[in-house]
């Protein structure tokens, strides 16, 4: 929903902001006043192009701003995280700056975009109705999911969706099988040299180049844990000057003390202690020297093996991890390709099962469309009626998706996932005149129309938005100016609606009443715009009854008009 506008230096517009509410918010003015330059501002917030005639004269640039609320909208999240832009739940900021040097720049929440992603995500939140305006419903698909929006299809349209992904998904598995014969070849025998490398390397774990790197550190180094470990024996219990003959000379000399003197008995004992713990020290490390092997045999093997476990390292995957992962993923690609005729044969069988479930709910899918049509067909024109286009007639043209035929050869699945219908709406306002496609309607006050009664039938794409009309009281008064008034109100329940209108009857209806004005100040021309309430309101739909000459009876007029429509 539009909360807020903001126009600066934009045609005849200086400044102006407009907030804009809940409900049917009506502009009106003289003609020419300038309420067709504000739809035309908030055309460029949609995307339209803009160019540098459009700046007010003596301004160096024009700038529109667009405060919009988006809560709830997953559309325009999944939007923005796709193009990587920070996405705000609680509203969304579009502005659109022109220079007089033909450089125009578009930014959503402050954030610069290009003007196709502002188009895309604009789309969400405006449809605006009027001459040479492009709208949603002019696409095949928008018009494809206004019918199904119409249509009692419970979730036959999931499952055609679920059913063409799947088939495609077989599609892409059987290609990828029918590659060239002599390709399919040569990856089979790269991959099979490939698996029987890494098999004859007979890799143990995943941490055998761990526990061969420690065993080579050891033999590297076995001479020297050898000299070590004897020379630290000796010096602890073997030789004349070692540390178990001086603890034993020691020893006896305590002995005598505590012959004497009792008191050196507690140094006797711990004297003993660490004499024992010495000697236990000493024949460990005997033990540890007569287990040290001086092998050159063995360091050379375990020095052939590791650079054989890092050549296959750098070939397959970095770590020994990375080999057993890409030997599991080659050797069952190799079993694929090596079985590619069988399986082949199975994901043909497998895809002519989902082809003919695709085909059985496709065809439902479209007989359930085609019978709503005809009856969403007499609901527009009876809607039409009402709008004093009733002569029009409006068709529903349906025709098969590319590739929908059953029974042709084809590399890509059937239909689409929308089943195997494309439609287009056809209309000829005329007596006499054939039908045409709905965006070839020259008039923008039809235009207007149509898109109204199409509305009124039923919400396009099922949730709320903006909705501009312009132009949609041409050509029209009386009985049925209250009718499109009557149905703007009712789209206003579920939608915020912007219109523009000269008659008193539509603007009678509106829960917010704007009025343009153009005044001249200072040798400028400037468009003002105020919110009316009260007796300015009465005044301003006096005025559209009866021109400058407002008249008591004209104001009663007006005052009974609000009456009738608050009713």
């Amino acid at each position: 929903m539009l909360r807020l506008l903001e126009i600066s230096q934009f045609a005849l517009i200086d400044r102006l902001s407009i907030e804009f509410h809940e409900g049917l918010n009506l502009l009106t003015g003289e003609t020419g006043s300038g309420k067709s330059i504000i739809v035309d501002a908030l055309g460029l917030l949609l995307g339209e192009k803009g160019h540098a005639e459009m700046i007010r004269t003596g301004a160096e640039r024009f700038v529109v701003t667009g405060c919009f609320e988006v809560s709830e909208d997953d559309r325009i999240r999944k939007q923005f995280e796709q193009s990587g832009l920070e996405f705000n739940e609680e509203e969304l900021i579009v502005k659109r700056e022109f220079t007089q040097n033909a450089k125009g720049r578009s930014f959503v929440n402050h954030q610069m975009v290009p003007l196709s992603f502002l188009k895309e995500t604009a789309k969400y939140l405006v449809d605006i109705h009027g001459q040479n305006e492009q709208q949603t419903l002019y696409g095949g698909d928008s018009q494809l999911q206004f019918l199904d929006a119409c249509s009692n299809l419970d979730d036959l349209p999931g499952e055609v969706r679920s059913l063409y992904e799947q088939l495609s998904e077989k599609v892409q598995q059987i290609q990828a099988l029918g590659k060239n014969e002599q390709e399919r070849l040569r990856t089979v025998d790269l991959l099979a040299f490939q698996t029987v490398e890494i098999e004859k390397a007979q890799l143990r774990s995943e941490d055998e180049d761990e526990r061969l790197a420690a065993e080579h550190k050891l033999l590297a180094n076995a001479e020297r844990l050898y000299q070590l470990s004897s020379q630290a024996y000796s010096e602890l219990y073997e030789a004349e000057t070692s540390a178990s003959a001086i603890l034993k000379r020691a020893g006896r000399m305590l002995e005598e003390l505590r012959r004497v003197d009792n008191r050196c008995d507690g140094l006797w004992e711990q004297l003993q202690s660490a004499r024992i713990s010495l000697e236990d020290v000493a024949l460990s490390l005997r033990e540890y020297s007569s287990r040290i092997e001086v092998n050159p045999q063995r360091l050379e093997w375990v020095e052939n093996r590791m650079a054989e476990i890092d050549r296959l390292k750098k070939k397959y995957g970095g770590t020994l991890q990375g080999i057993f992962s890409f030997y599991q993923k080659s050797k069952s690609e190799l079993e694929n390709l090596q079985s590619a005729d069988e399986t082949l044969a199975t994901l043909e069988r497998e895809k002519m099962i989902l082809q003919e479930g695709y085909w059985e709910r496709a065809l439902e899918l479209s007989a359930k469309r085609q019978s709503a049509a005809k009856h969403l067909e007499k609901e527009v024109e009876r809607e039409l009626g009402q709008l004093a286009m009733g002569k029009t007639r409006f068709r529903i043209s349906f025709a098969e998706a590319r590739q929908s035929n059953r029974n042709a050869q084809s590399d890509s699945p059937p239909g689409t996932g929308r089943g195997i219908d494309e439609i287009e709406f056809l209309i000829s306002p005329n007596p006499g005149e054939d039908l045409k496609p709905l965006i070839k309607i020259a008039s923008g006050g039809e235009i207007s129309r149509v898109m109204l009664a199409l509305k009124s039938v039923k919400s396009i794409d099922g949730r709320s938005k903006t909705l501009v009309f312009d132009e949609v009281d041409s050509g029209i008064g009386g009985q049925t100016a209250d009718v499109v008034g009557q149905k703007l109100k009712k789209l206003s329940e579920h939608n915020q609606v912007i219109c523009v209108t000269h008659l008193p009857q539509i603007a009678s209806y509106a829960d917010s009443h704007y009025h343009i004005e153009k005044r001249v100040e200072k040798g400028r021309t400037l468009t003002q715009v105020a919110r009316l309430d009260g007796k300015e309101r009465v005044r301003e739909i006096a005025r559209m009854i009866s021109g400058e000459r407002v008249t008591d009876s004209v104001l009663k007029h007006a005052a009974e008009l609000l009456k009738m429509a608050a009713k």
